[in-house]
């Protein structure tokens, strides 16, 4: 009623936490008291699921963060392919001729081969017909509409399923090479002015790109569907309403923008909480400082070695010759005939404590010895003049 927010009945019986049974209005802080987008009296967010699809066809809802109401149902454009089976969307439901022969005969039933409808429903009869004409009489039907006339199947049950009053009408039919074929059809007792559940549900495909509606095998191109779905951007389909029902990440009306998807009829959907961005920043935030701690060492430890790499020119030079050189010194060579190392040597110096005799050979008939001395870490050879007693 008029001024009423909410309404949960006599204060007696009212077990409603958000509204005040006396006045019929919100309590306290209470934004919502009834609906499916409604918890703890508080709007759900934008994106919460309240309404899953039924089917192949249909579409799923969401709140809107504004009401506590979920959106009306919405479904896929008529003449749009079915996801999950070979058929079309019409009314929000995928039609197909064995769906209708499992609910007319139950499980293991099957549609019957095509000659079968053609056969059937070209009598004009109560029991193979494409509905009535327009003085009420049962119309025969053209092959190309055969499969729009009474449903033919295969299997199954030994009667109908559907009530005591369906009766099972069965056909034989023979084969050019030999043999028959049985056709189940189904006839239900019912008055003048309802429809016979016997007949092809409008909306069953009954060929590529065809369609049963009134009863005539027709082109879904008459619904648009591609025209529609082409306003999508290619990251959406299109609803009943011909509105785009976009992808998660793109927005409406035309999927062209980044943003939550849904449809304007629909609602957005859902998209990850607070706490998950939350996490998501701390996460790339450490990433990114451990990368910048890892390069701090990395940086410190090649500048560490470049300065301790940086040697004086005389310090390398001394560096390398020692490498080179080694840390033995060389062995003193043997009997040298020569009388001078390859270089003349430096003269003696006043104090013989520098040298240091390596070797000295003498033979009783040279009276030229040679001895091997160690000056600043060279070697030289020194022939001995010595002066025979007289």
């Amino acid at each position: 009623e008029e001024g009423e927010e909410c309404d949960c009945g006599e204060l007696e019986e009212c077990l409603n936490p958000c509204c005040n049974a006396t006045t019929c209005t919100l309590k306290g802080d209470a934004v919502c008291a009834h609906g499916h987008c409604c918890q703890d009296c508080q709007l759900k967010p934008a994106g919460t699921p309240c309404r899953e699809s039924s089917n192949s066809c249909d579409l799923p809802e969401f709140c809107t963060g504004t009401t506590p109401h979920c959106p009306s149902n919405v479904y896929l454009h008529d003449g749009h392919a079915c996801h999950s089976v070979d058929g079309y969307c019409y009314n929000g439901i995928c039609q197909t001729h064995e769906q209708q022969c499992i609910t007319l005969w139950g499980k293991g039933a099957k549609p019957a081969p095509g000659i079968c409808f053609e056969r059937v429903n070209s009598a004009g009869d109560p029991y193979g017909n494409c509905g009535k004409d327009s003085k009420g009489s049962f119309a025969k039907c053209e092959a190309r509409d055969a499969k729009c006339g009474k449903i033919q199947c295969q299997g199954g049950a030994n009667r109908p399923v559907i009530g005591t009053n369906a009766v099972s009408i069965e056909t034989n039919i023979p084969l050019q090479e030999g043999g028959r074929i049985l056709c189940r059809g189904t006839h239900v007792y019912l008055g003048d002015d309802m429809p016979d559940p016997g007949l092809v549900l409008t909306g069953t495909k009954c060929g590529d790109g065809m369609m049963c509606l009134n009863r005539q095998c027709q082109n879904v191109s008459i619904f648009n569907v591609h025209e529609c779905a082409a306003k999508c951007s290619s990251r959406g389909v299109c609803n009943n309403n011909k509105n785009c029902h976009c992808e998660a990440h793109w927005a409406p009306p035309f999927c062209d923008k980044v943003g939550f998807g849904g449809s304007v009829d629909s609602g957005p959907i859902r998209v990850a909480d607070s706490r998950n961005l939350t996490v998501g920043v701390l996460v790339a935030l450490l990433t990114l400082l451990g990368a910048a701690l890892i390069i701090c060492v990395k940086r410190k430890t090649l500048m560490g070695l470049l300065f301790t790499s940086k040697k004086n020119p005389i310090e390398k030079l001394r560096s390398e010759s020692a490498a080179v050189s080694g840390p033995s010194a060389p062995k003193p060579p043997s009997t040298v005939s020569t009388v001078s190392p390859s270089r003349p040597a430096p003269p003696l110096p006043h104090s013989t404590t520098i040298f240091k005799v390596i070797t000295a050979e003498h033979k009783s008939t040279d009276t030229h010895p040679i001895i091997t001395c160690k000056y600043r870490g060279r070697f030289y050879n020194i022939q001995l003049k010595l002066k025979e007693d007289q």
